[in-house]
């Protein structure tokens, strides 16, 4: 008989009172996990670009995350006039002839060979700032320019790591409401390395 009151406790077998107590204290069976990250461990911060400056802040998102995908967000590929890339002038003279005929191709392998593991290590440092210098706005076409530094701890040797200069960008307003690259110049800040640098050698 002890050994029965022992197992019962008040008709009820002692094994369910454990686990009805493990529930009512809350044993976190039932609290919402938070969720997981996606493979990579990145979430995205790209926004519609329903402002001319969104589409410098999704570019240095997109830098960040090294996401291709979300760089060539940037450019709208149906529909829009034809994409024109405007190097600087001193590394036009010294990559002649890569430059020629750029298009938007040639940036998605760009993007896409810059931001390989092979050649920016996960561990590695990188990074773009950019600061609006000029806007102007024109019914559906708005020219920006602004000020980049843009860091890069590639494998790459006899490359610099720094990279700064001076943007302009030819934006259009698509009939979908958002705003995407249509011409983009670079210039160089006197004798720093540029971004046409790394779409020379990259």
């Amino acid at each position: 008989f002890s050994g029965w009151l022992r197992f019962y406790v008040c008709g009820v077998p002692r094994i369910v009172l454990i686990t009805v107590f493990c529930f009512l204290t809350g044993c976190d069976l039932f609290t919402t996990r938070n969720p997981e990250l996606p493979d990579g461990g990145y979430t995205s911060g790209w926004q519609f670009p329903r402002t001319p400056e969104i589409v410098l802040l999704n570019l240095e998102d997109a830098v960040g995350r090294r996401s291709s995908v979300d760089y060539m967000h940037s450019f709208h590929e149906e529909g829009l006039q034809q994409y024109v890339f405007i190097p600087d002038q001193q590394t036009e003279n010294n990559f002649q002839g890569i430059f020629d005929n750029w298009s938007l191709e040639d940036e998605r392998r760009f993007a896409e060979a810059l931001f390989n593991p092979s050649t920016l290590p996960l561990d590695s440092i990188v990074w773009l700032e950019t600061e609006l210098d000029r806007e102007t706005l024109l019914g559906d076409s708005a020219d920006l320019t602004a000020l980049y530094t843009l860091r890069l701890g590639h494998s790459r040797e006899g490359i610099a790591y720094i990279f700064e200069g001076r943007l302009e960008f030819r934006l259009r307003r698509e009939i979908d409401g958002g705003w995407y690259l249509q011409r983009w110049a670079d210039f160089r800040s006197s004798s720093s390395a540029c971004w046409s640098d790394i779409k020379a050698q990259f």
